[in-house]
């Protein structure tokens, strides 16, 4: 019996946010593999302005449970396959790789929210363009089944 990647995803971020405290009406949760502390202090103190729990400490539970992922920097050390396995949204800087597609909820096309340029307004731009689109029960749906074909 296969489990619905659905079912599967909010069970993971149920389990997210019991381990962390949070309430069930979290807003949604990052995981955070922004390198640049101005950055991160930026990205940190914007989304706990808008409800949104930023997450630095990875482990299991969160690389299962994020709503997101945002890095500054592209390279081995984030299990992309990991975090597209278990639906979790990414939002990237432009690179030259064909793995990732800026989302249009339009063409139902798209895995990932890409910024031009390493700066902490295109990040923070971005990641509320995600959060807006997961708003959507019908543009959260394709963008998360798009995330989950990288693998």
């Amino acid at each position: 019996m296969t489990t619905n990647p659905k079912n599967k995803k909010e069970e993971a971020r149920s389990v997210l946010l019991r381990h962390l405290g949070l309430p069930k009406g979290t807003r949604a949760t990052v995981i955070s593999y922004i390198r640049d502390p101005e950055i991160s202090s930026f990205i940190s103190i914007a989304c706990n302005s808008i409800g949104v729990t930023l997450i630095t400490e990875i482990d299991n539970i969160s690389l299962s449970g994020a709503d997101i992922w945002i890095t500054d920097l592209l390279d081995e050390s984030i299990p992309f396959l990991t975090l597209a396995q278990n639906r979790v949204v990414p939002i990237v800087p432009v690179s030259s790789s064909k793995q990732f597609s800026e989302f249009d909820p339009m063409r139902f096309e798209g895995n990932a929210f890409i910024f031009q340029s390493v700066d902490q307004f295109q990040i923070f731009e971005k990641l509320v363009r995600a959060l807006e689109n997961m708003r959507y029960a019908g543009d959260k749906r394709i963008l998360l089944a798009n995330v989950e074909k990288m693998v």
